[in-house]
């Protein structure tokens, strides 16, 4: 079992919202040249007739701002950890195009990975199942506990805004560990410790829907501090295993969820059609408020995410016990094409706490 890392973390990746002052502080604008860059990789890309699962990072060549590109990555990797970009011309573009120049911008910084039993590459975060809370959270409409994803970095391009609500909303995991080490220090050890999490019907094969192992919270390798955290499938795997979670244990993850959520730490914002959002998901924690709109393929609130693993060599160390799932492929598994839960652990769901 890891010991709790019992120093504050100096680090541009420890940001809070106090500290940076506005979002303005973690947005890049893109330029004309930007633009004509990406539009003109496109072009290559149409002309040899490739699918998006098949754009690697060779086949979108934008050597006019591969430079910027590359910095972004360094922010992601080595600085803050978070970059708002503004922004791409979507309502310009067939959305199969605006795909295409998604994939190919997250090709020069990651890997993409499958996101669901559906096999999708690049998630559509839509209201399908409305306020329907067996449906995966980024399917419905009803608000999200902060937490972080399964990928090193996490994308999301907004297409289209909800009528009213759907703020987007970010904070550091790492300025989350200073504060409770400076205020409640006893809290870390149980957050190292870790917790068991529910795999939510997404177990590979041979998989328990439980985890075998404890999950940290936080963890440490080599002074780096990293993060893993969706409370509502810990919550789910303490109901299924009939072991409740102790008072000290429940105080401590209620801490870091209030402490996340402080107006000081968490940015708050609601994103305009054509902003990219990137962010290391080791580093940084993310949710959205709930929101009203008009369900549907061409009405509703609609953001394109992608889950990428980090270039190898530039990884930060990771304690391997993060993991929730030995396997995650590509291909759709045996019966099952939709992301709607049909486990039988689903009463913490109603007081709030969700799924993502």
């Amino acid at each position: 079992m890891a010991e709790a890392y019992m120093q504050p973390v100096e680090h541009p990746s420890a940001w809070t919202l106090d500290e940076i002052g506005s979002l303005e502080t973690l947005t890049l604008q893109l330029e004309q040249r930007h633009i004509d860059a990406f539009e003109e990789a496109y072009a290559q890309i149409e002309a040899q007739g490739l699918t998006l699962d098949e754009i690697e990072r060779e086949h979108f060549a934008v050597p006019a701002v591969a430079g910027d590109l590359a910095d972004i990555y360094r922010v992601l990797m080595e600085g803050r950890g978070i970059v708002l970009v503004d922004r791409l011309p979507v309502e310009d573009w067939p959305l199969k195009k605006t795909e295409i120049i998604y994939w190919g911008i997250g090709t020069h910084l990651g890997h993409g990975n499958s996101q669901s039993v559906i096999g999708d590459r690049l998630g559509y975060v839509a209201n399908i199942g409305g306020k329907d809370h067996n449906e995966r959270a980024y399917r419905n409409s009803l608000p999200l506990t902060l937490h972080t994803d399964a990928c090193d970095i996490l994308c999301m391009l907004s297409i289209r805004k909800a009528i009213e609500g759907g703020a987007s909303q970010y904070a550091s995991a790492i300025a989350v560990h200073n504060a409770i080490l400076a205020e409640r220090p006893e809290f870390l050890e149980p957050l190292y410790r870790g917790f068991r999490y529910h795999r939510f019907g997404e177990q590979g094969p041979g998989e328990a829907p439980v985890t075998e192992h404890l999950v940290p919270v936080l963890s440490a390798v080599d002074g780096y501090v990293s993060c893993r955290y969706i409370a509502g499938y810990i919550h789910m795997a303490y109901e299924e295993l009939g072991a409740p979670l102790s008072e000290f244990e429940k105080a401590a993850l209620d801490y870091f969820d209030e402490v996340a959520r402080r107006p000081g730490i968490m940015v708050e914002f609601t994103m305009e059609p054509g902003q990219m959002l990137f962010c290391n998901n080791h580093t940084t924690l993310h949710a959205r408020s709930g929101f009203e709109d008009i369900p549907g393929p061409e009405t509703g609130r609609l953001l394109l995410r992608m889950w990428l693993t980090a270039h190898e060599g530039s990884r930060r160390p990771i304690d391997p016990a993060i993991e929730m799932y030995r396997t995650r492929g590509i291909e759709k598994r045996e019966g099952r094409s939709d992301t709607y839960f049909r486990g039988k652990a689903t009463q913490v769901l109603k007081t709030g706490v969700l799924k993502y």
